[in-house]
């Protein structure tokens, strides 16, 4: 066992893990993926404060907790986000940077992500989108490793008339939702931070799901989980999310403004009453069952085997 240990090559991750959200669940996924691969020693330095989903890095089975990050002795760092920062100070040339990109902002010279590109690394992008927006600028090989997100089956009866998941949007989202109870719709809001089961429980039982991104997104995952456990999902343009909005699904795009949310919500109640209404969810829970998480495991160990 000391020597099977010894032939592994050690990666290190690193996290500040103030508050849940959807990029920290997928470095969580990363870290599992590594965790089966079965050729890696994996090491976690993790700072946690997330009142939210507070377990998610913490008594992982088989990984090595570090006291105070200490990259310098891992064959391969692992990176997303702004870990980077705190990487810097440790580099090292000579070391395997594995870099996990999940926004477009990556790619957009005023941001402070943006500088990152220049050092040297393998970047997987999450998204079509993302890949675009980056490879002019990434030193290194991108490669784009289809999102992987495992959606849980629930069946409810449907008496939420609209579900609106604002976390990103609340002022948005309270606005829009004022304006639907006022025209005699029932309305759930989730506008702060909320535990992934209850945002399931609400999508499920609602008719339509108006899920509200920021403007840009790497890859947007309410979109999918509502086009499969709800009856529509309404999902605000926001470039990644073409990637899943085509014709054809029970999924209706818009602009991200009230009007234009409340005009598509309108559309989607009616297209819920039509005969076509079966075809559109069959082919929206179609779409949603291709982001399969061993597809997303088995491209990521094809690009490990290349390390």
């Amino acid at each position: 066992m000391l020597n099977y240990r010894k032939n592994k090559k050690k990666i290190a991750f690193h996290r500040q893990y103030n508050q849940y959200s959807g990029g920290h669940q997928k470095v969580r996924d990363y870290l599992d993926h590594c965790m089966a691969y079965g050729q890696l020693d994996v090491s976690l330095w993790c700072e946690s404060s997330s009142k939210v989903n507070a377990n998610l890095f913490s008594d992982i089975p088989g990984i090595t907790y570090q006291q105070s990050y200490a990259p310098q002795d891992a064959d391969i760092v692992f990176l997303a986000g702004m870990d980077w920062k705190n990487y810097l100070p440790f580099y090292d040339e000579k070391q395997t940077k594995v870099n996990l990109i999940q926004h477009v902002r990556h790619g957009d010279k005023r941001h402070p992500l943006f500088q990152f590109l220049q050092f040297k690394a393998v970047r997987l992008c999450v998204s079509q989108a993302v890949y675009d927006a980056i490879i002019p600028y990434a030193n290194g090989p991108c490669y784009v490793i289809k999102m992987g997100h495992e959606i849980p089956n629930i069946k409810l009866h449907r008496d939420i008339d609209v579900y609106v998941l604002a976390t990103k949007q609340p002022s948005l989202g309270k606005q829009i939702t004022t304006v639907l109870q006022q025209r005699g719709y029932h309305v759930v809001i989730h506008d702060e931070p909320t535990e992934r089961s209850m945002v399931y429980q609400a999508m499920a039982a609602a008719k339509v799901t108006l899920a509200l991104p920021n403007k840009t997104e790497g890859f947007y995952l309410p979109g999918i989980e509502a086009m499969q456990l709800s009856g529509w999902a309404v999902i605000p343009d926001c470039i990644a999310s073409r990637e899943y909005s085509s014709p054809g699904a029970n999924i209706t795009m818009c602009e991200l403004s009230a009007d234009s949310c409340l005009h598509a919500i309108e559309a989607a109640t009616s297209a819920m009453q039509t005969w076509t209404y079966f075809l559109h969810k069959r082919a929206g829970v179609k779409r949603a069952r291709e982001y399969k998480p061993q597809v997303e495991r088995q491209t990521l160990y094809r690009v490990l085997d290349s390390l």
